[in-house]
């Protein structure tokens, strides 16, 4: 487990909305409705390219190689066809 700092955790508190123990038990899909609740959008990975996130991690941003569900749904359709 990470341990952050009591300051960090306020400001993470304040800037997200809710308790860093709420947050740690929100599964997958309640944080996605939590972030769909609070900014109105729909969680997703975007494809495009972005410089800033080379390197910082995760290799499928770099590669191009991230999917979204409504590219794999036109993919399963196809195969129907």
């Amino acid at each position: 487990m990470v341990m952050i700092s009591d300051r960090a955790k306020k400001v993470l508190e304040s800037n997200i909305g809710l308790p860093i123990h709420r947050i740690s038990e929100l599964s997958s899909n309640d944080e996605a409705s939590y972030v769909k609740t609070k900014t109105g959008n729909k969680l997703m990975f975007s494809r495009k390219y972005d410089p800033r996130k080379i390197g910082r991690g995760n290799p499928l941003l770099t590669r191009k190689r991230i999917t979204t569900m409504s590219e794999i749904n036109i993919r399963i359709d196809a195969l129907r066809k």
